[in-house]
């Protein structure tokens, strides 16, 4: 078989240059995550993206956050799904660091570690100076006058 460099088949997978892109997108129903209380009991709630399980993990019955945590269900989604493997090794460090930690102890840490991973990946919103200055037309000294 003869390579050709230059040359691209349309087989490669489509991969973001921008992982940060990858794990604060939304994901489909099917991929999201699925809250439950235990095993064939669901808690009614999903969530399609990181920014969405922070705050359903909020509200869920904690039983939930329970359930999942022990079987490192959260860990998994975010690794597999979100595709963040820090954050999943940040909620999986969790139960070694506070041993025994269950409840709302447990929740609050892993919302807390969430929040953190968000604002530290999360695009700033660029701050505006000055208002724009409406009826002003360009070129007159009154516009400068008002900047």
């Amino acid at each position: 078989m003869v390579d050709y460099p230059n040359v691209r088949l349309g087989i490669e997978k489509s991969v973001s240059k921008d992982p940060t892109s990858k794990i604060l997108r939304n994901v489909t129903e099917q991929e999201g995550f699925h809250f439950y209380r235990d095993i064939e009991e669901p808690a009614g709630m999903m969530a399609v993206s990181l920014t969405d399980f922070a705050e359903k993990i909020g509200a869920v019955d904690v039983r939930s956050v329970n359930f999942h945590y022990t079987r490192k269900d959260f860990e998994k989604w975010i690794l597999e799904v979100i595709g963040d493997a820090e954050l999943a090794s940040k909620l999986g460090r969790i139960s070694r660091i506070y041993i025994g930690i269950k409840g709302e102890a447990l929740r609050n840490q892993i919302i807390r570690i969430i929040k953190v991973r968000l604002s530290e990946i999360k695009p700033s919103t660029p701050a505006t100076s000055k208002p724009p200055v409406f009826g002003a037309t360009s070129g007159t000294g009154r516009i400068r006058e008002l900047l």
